[in-house]
């Protein structure tokens, strides 16, 4: 099978919590975050009018684009899984108020390539409450 490329964040969303527990709960800082009610802005600060309607947080899994050939997604997202449950307590007045978590994948390829999401996988996350996003980007 050909190798392929990708990057692994975890996306939070709320439609009224602030989200900045999450940063303390998963020892990482979000590289993309806003508050519902607040003005809708470019990240260079310009108005975009509006407000946003959700409480919003995001940080990256990798920090750079992972080559298959010595990472297999699927093993990174099982160990993204293993990382995130063990918080499942502290999440459960996050998830019972509307919250959602997802693992947001952009998935990079020149040629064919596959993934093998098992269904034990698959079972765990929705155990868990999460939402798995692929975003495939072919190249030309």
């Amino acid at each position: 099978m050909h190798t392929y490329t990708y990057i692994i964040s975890l996306r939070a969303k709320h439609p009224q919590v602030e989200l900045g527990f999450l940063s303390n709960l998963f020892g990482k800082q979000p590289c993309v975050s806003w508050v519902a009610g607040d003005e809708r802005k470019t990240p260079k600060g310009t108005s975009l009018g509006g407000i946003r309607e959700n409480s919003y947080w995001v940080t990256r899994l990798t920090e750079e684009e992972t080559v298959s050939e010595s990472w297999q997604l699927e093993d990174l997202l099982e160990q993204s899984l293993l990382e995130v449950s063990v918080h499942a307590k502290e999440l459960d007045e996050f998830f019972g108020s509307g919250g959602r978590l997802e693992f947001f994948v952009s998935v990079y390829g020149s040629r064919n390539f596959g993934l093998i999401l098992s269904p034990d996988l698959m079972s765990r996350l929705g155990a868990a409450q999460i939402e798995l996003q692929l975003d495939v980007y072919p190249e030309a």
